[in-house]
């Protein structure tokens, strides 16, 4: 024997106790719930699987570009990308449970002095560095802004604007 109880739109079976059976309660928003449980646990087992990576848009002289970088325990390893006359790093120390900081270097490549790279001869015009960063949000503001930086003797434009993201692993 059994009856059923109505509160608050909630349908609430219960059945007379016994040693084996305590009282079931059952409901479309008990279902609800545990389903929207589910989905939180699912999104969290999602978001440990996801890693940071800075991604940067970069432009200059009409062309344009997105990078994406992954921390790594080795700095010296980083590649420089080109961009026109220009060449873009971006170093991200840390590992998938955090970044320590990210150094970024915009070189431009010159016939006179500079350092050597692959035969051009590059100089440093500008360096950032970012300790501890936060990750941003998608919608959110970026980890730099944009950046704006100009090569003296030419007055050549580069710009690139970078955030710290989590992406899917």
């Amino acid at each position: 024997m059994s009856f059923f109880a109505y509160t608050a739109g909630f349908a609430i079976r219960v059945a007379p106790p016994s040693p084996a059976r305590f009282p079931v309660i059952s409901s479309s928003r008990t279902t609800l719930s545990n389903g929207l449980l589910f989905c939180i646990a699912l999104a969290a087992g999602a978001s440990a699987s996801a890693a940071p990576r800075l991604v940067c848009q970069l432009a200059q002289g009409g062309t344009a570009t997105r990078i994406e970088v992954a921390p790594t325990s080795d700095p010296y390893t980083v590649a420089t990308r080109q961009i026109n006359h220009f060449r873009f790093k971006a170093v991200v120390v840390g590992d998938a449970g955090g970044v320590e900081y990210v150094k970024l270097y915009t070189y431009y490549e010159t016939a006179r002095g500079g350092a050597e790279e692959g035969g051009d001869k590059l100089r440093l015009v500008h360096q950032a560095k970012y300790v501890a960063p936060a990750l941003q949000h998608d919608n959110g503001p970026g980890l730099t802004g944009t950046v704006y930086v100009y090569e003296p003797r030419l007055g050549r434009e580069f710009s690139y604007d970078c955030a710290l993201r989590e992406v899917a692993a």
